[in-house]
């Protein structure tokens, strides 16, 4: 198609305000959404503190983005402006050969024998927090957050709670949050909290750098001081500390967020939470302690329960990059510079592609039923392309050993007619943080 046959994307005229339309954006995503659809259909134009941004909701947005046109797409460019005061040297600020030669090395810190040693130190913390677990009415997000945290900083890191703890909580914390807040670097902002805290993660990491190099453990922070590609190339210690902290804020609140959302599931629908009990049950009957990260394949019914939770609420609903040629997509202009996104929520959602979409039906991705394999990269938890999630196997493992072994110890429920307030951006989180009703069994 020439380029004067090409149709601009609709939208909006520029704002002459600096924040654009990032407060009805933020505030209520849903309904802006569902607002500029119902005006402009799947393809239109939004401002976001001086941006523009072509929004992509078409079933094929995510294949165009990330493989089809992925070579021709900037992950770096759309990501610095938030991200490169915290994470420099984190994999979405990488592209091309940067990226591919970054990757190679981290890979290895995902690979068969670093997880077994995940693994095992997983059985080390989860089973003796949840059995300390008393409260009946908590609210779920915050102290699966915690625990999350918890468990990083053991697995990633090898730190069991010392005097130190609570300092690294914090700032791990920080940086977190600045990750979703404004750029801004003022005394009083999240943002400036966040370089606070990179700065300390530092110290304290270089610190414990040479003895992770000297005598490395089984926790990935050793394994990256070490980690060799198949070319035999390795990290500086800058690269090193830097990665972890990304790999940190990355893995973090993305796994608290689903556990939270598995278990409203499972709250919501008391059947499921039997079956997956059920199966919990016999599955450590056979293996006890003794099983390996493959072994965990065996929890089908939990397998078809946790693609159902990450596609009716994927930890991140949006993701973008920028375009770094002149290109087309669906009859509409994207000429190079463009910001461009796409929501894994929506075609998550799309009734063309999914059967009752919005109702909680873990059988559709059941080998007889296959709704995912309907239209190719429509079903995005984890992106798609060449920055699909590294830890992706990590983090489902976390979440079938936790939630298999919370089914063991307690069982929780919602008030009838409870609907969790999902706050979607800049990730998934419950705004009321989902009270339960929990029993201990």
């Amino acid at each position: 198609m020439k380029d004067s046959e090409l149709t601009e994307v609709p939208g909006n005229k520029p704002s002459i305000l600096p924040w654009g339309e990032a407060i009805p954006f933020f505030r209520n995503y849903y309904e802006f959404k569902r607002k500029k659809v119902e005006k402009y259909g799947e393809i239109y134009k939004i401002q976001i503190l001086n941006k523009q941004i072509s929004v992509l909701l078409h079933k094929d947005a995510a294949n165009f983005l990330f493989v089809k046109q992925g070579k021709n797409f900037s992950s770096k460019e759309a990501w610095e402006l938030t991200l490169k005061g915290l994470f420099p040297n984190g994999l979405m600020l990488m592209d091309g050969d940067q990226h591919k030669h970054h990757r190679s090395i981290i890979s290895e810190a995902f690979k068969k024998a670093p997880m077994e040693g995940y693994l095992t130190m997983m059985k080390d913390i989860v089973p003796t927090y949840l059995n300390q677990w008393n409260e009946t009415n908590p609210k779920l997000f915050p102290l699966l957050k915690a625990f999350t945290l918890e468990i990083a900083l053991n697995v990633f890191f090898g730190i069991d709670k010392d005097q130190k703890f609570t300092k690294i909580n914090q700032a791990i914390s920080d940086i977190v949050e600045a990750s979703s807040a404004l750029p801004i670097k003022l005394p009083f902002t999240k943002y400036n909290k966040g370089i606070k805290a990179r700065k300390y993660l530092i110290k304290f990491f270089k610190e414990i750098l040479p003895q992770r190099k000297n005598n490395p453990q089984k926790d990935l922070f050793s394994i990256l001081a070490t980690a060799k590609n198949e070319e035999g190339q390795s990290f500086n210690d800058e690269q090193i500390i830097d990665h972890l902290i990304f790999i940190l804020m990355a893995a973090h609140d993305t796994t608290a967020s689903t556990q939270t959302s598995f278990c409203y599931f499972l709250a919501k629908h008391p059947e499921w939470q039997d079956k997956l009990r059920a199966e919990a049950k016999t599955f450590y009957s056979e293996h006890g302690t003794d099983f390996k990260v493959r072994d965990l394949r065996k929890l089908e019914l939990m397998s078809l329960a946790l693609k159902e939770t990450l596609r009716r609420f994927p930890p991140l609903v949006l993701a973008g990059r920028v375009a770094t040629t002149d290109l087309e997509f669906n009859g509409y202009a994207i000429p190079k510079g463009t910001h461009a996104s796409t929501s894994f929520e929506h075609n998550h959602h799309n009734p063309e592609i999914w059967s009752c979409p919005m109702s909680f039906d873990p059988e559709r991705f059941s080998k007889e039923r296959s709704e995912h394999t309907k239209c190719p990269y429509t079903y995005t938890p984890f992106g798609a392309g060449s920055h699909h999630c590294i830890g992706f196997a990590f983090a489902e493992m976390q979440i079938k050993y936790v939630i298999s072994q919370l089914l063991l110890t307690h069982e929780w429920s919602v008030p009838e007619g409870y609907e969790i307030p999902m706050k979607p951006v800049p990730m998934q989180v419950p705004k009321d943080g989902l009270p339960v009703k929990m029993k201990k069994i």
